[in-house]
């Protein structure tokens, strides 16, 4: 049975948590990689690591 909160799972590293908790249930993968990703390129907006500008461009890449 899933637990819905796999990235609560103590001594996983953080690369297994975000995997783990985006895969777990596969009716909702895609919807919550969009969201983790939109979080992640909003935070590094924020940060000042990336602009706004380069993240369009990337989206760009994707759709093409």
């Amino acid at each position: 049975m899933p637990t819905q909160n796999p990235h609560r799972n103590v001594g996983l590293c953080t690369s297994s948590k975000v995997y783990d908790t985006l895969t777990e249930l596969k009716h909702l993968e895609g919807h919550r990689s969009a969201k983790f990703l939109s979080l992640l390129a909003e935070n590094l907006v924020r940060k000042g690591l990336l602009n706004e500008q380069e993240v369009v461009h990337m989206l760009d890449l994707v759709v093409d």
